[in-house]
């Protein structure tokens, strides 16, 4: 016989947590009725389920030595998320180079999109909210094994749940036992759909089900996309029938909903509240990721892309001389093309070609080739004439799976030489890559950006 736990009568719960209590015995002393509640739920309410879990908890604790794990943001240990809003820990960023920080952790910092545990909702509880879209799962996959990620999970956890939960009961008069969650999609796109990452999400999802039952209140999955659709299906298979009942999955149209159940001045202003945190650094929800891509994209790959089921191309101009309309190559300058890539974790093939003026044939200049472009950079430099070139990347034959993406990172460089000892160096930062939609599962994105060779021409 089924039943509901969403609706368990005050004599159910207490019937089931004396019997609970009975299978214990001697060690009755150490659980409270509501940690009882929570693991009964876990096993529909049958007793010996919950004991057997119960016991596996507490072996799992003393076998891993999760209570001798030094507690972020407790005396003088480093907060491993970003923290706003509570009395017992001053708002406070996750710095990779705090003090007591473990090296482990340190590797794949620049890869998490951003989390901080952002104040309560209308209940009084915890919301944790995640940067989801901005994840690097490729970089995660790499550099952060299994072990480490659930190391760095359950030290978040154990801060949620001993040390701001606490406070959120001392405040609301009552315990508090579970927490609201906010996924953010923005920038969500297919190259994240990466195996290997999305298992690290399994084997959180995993622990969390096992010794962590019923600390979840509601999960808000918002500005989701529809390829985000693609992966639910394999993620769903994943959860508790208990997670998926709690999960709202809003799309674009989410600030209603999340404001019934957040008052404003605590959600943050890209959620459809008026929260900034302007007092800290990098606002509400602070991101690793766009930290880092902000500090070394401009210095050595100033463009990305995803090379999925169709190529990428990048198209860039190379100007006449001023008065040159014979077709030629402009011989008082030499201009020099150079382009940097690399790729993650697959070779690619890449190919550049040019066309002397739209419409007209295009020739191979540099012919397709295969290029280990995710174990070394690739780097060279060629001498260009007037006219577009098309820098093409693609993947090997074979390979066309949605699962098996590849990220690229390039820059393109001209450098346009006026044979009067003066070398202007142009270095492409305005690409228009588009934004990555749904459409990059029909087209592939394209670059086009047009170089004056001196500042006069532009002017005349």
């Amino acid at each position: 016989m089924s039943v509901d736990l969403n609706n368990l009568s005050k004599e159910q719960k207490s019937e089931s947590i004396a019997e609970l209590r009975r299978l214990i015995g001697d060690d009755n002393a150490k659980y409270d009725d509501r940690m009882l509640l929570r693991f009964l739920v876990a096993r529909q309410m049958n007793a010996p389920k919950a004991l057997e879990m119960l016991n596996g908890y507490f072996d799992w604790r003393k076998t891993d030595g999760i209570d001798n794990l030094p507690i972020p943001g407790i005396n003088g240990n480093p907060v491993m998320q970003n923290v706003r809003g509570y009395k017992c820990v001053k708002d406070a960023n996750w710095e990779k180079d705090a003090s007591g920080m473990p090296e482990e952790f340190k590797k794949f910092y620049s890869c998490m999109g951003g989390g901080c545990f952002h104040k309560v909702d209308k209940q009084g509880t915890p919301v944790f909210i995640e940067r989801t879209g901005l994840h690097d799962v490729k970089g995660l996959a790499q550099k952060c094994p299994e072990k480490v990620m659930l190391d760095w999970h359950v030290r978040n956890n154990e801060f949620i749940f001993n040390v701001l939960m606490k406070e959120c009961s001392e405040r609301r008069g009552e315990e508090v036992e579970k927490h609201t969650v906010i996924f953010d999609c923005t920038g969500l796109g297919f190259h994240q759909f990466d195996m290997t990452g999305l298992y690290l999400l399994k084997a959180v999802a995993d622990l969390d089900s096992k010794v962590y039952p019923e600390r979840l209140g509601k999960l808000f999955i918002v500005n989701t996309p529809a390829l985000f659709a693609r992966a639910w299906n394999i993620i769903k298979k994943w959860l508790d029938k208990r997670i998926l009942e709690k999960i709202n999955i809003c799309g674009s149209d989410f600030k209603d909903v999340l404001l019934e159940h957040i008052d404003a001045e605590n959600l943050p202003e890209f959620l459809g509240g008026s929260c900034t945190c302007s007092h800290m650094p990098g606002g509400c929800v602070p991101s690793p990721y766009l930290e880092a891509k902000e500090a070394h994209t401009t210095e050595e790959f100033p463009h990305t892309a995803t090379i999925g089921n169709y190529a990428h191309k990048h198209e860039i101009e190379v100007p006449r001389e001023e008065g040159d309309d014979s077709g030629g190559s402009g011989a008082a300058r030499d201009v020099k093309l150079s382009y940097r890539f690399r790729t993650s974790k697959k070779a690619v093939q890449f190919e550049i070609r040019h066309r002397k003026e739209e419409g007209s044939p295009e020739t191979i200049v540099v012919p397709m080739s295969s290029h280990d472009s995710h174990k070394d950079v690739v780097s060279a430099q060629l001498l260009v004439e007037p006219g577009t070139y098309v820098l093409h990347w693609q993947k090997h034959g074979g390979a066309f799976t949605l699962l098996t993406s590849l990220a690229l990172d390039y820059s393109v460089d001209l450098a346009i030489d006026d044979k009067d000892e003066v070398v202007e160096k142009v270095t492409i930062h305005g690409a228009q890559e588009p934004e990555e939609s749904d459409a990059e599962f029909e087209d592939a994105a394209t670059g086009t950006v047009r170089v004056p060779v001196s500042p006069s021409s532009e002017n005349q």
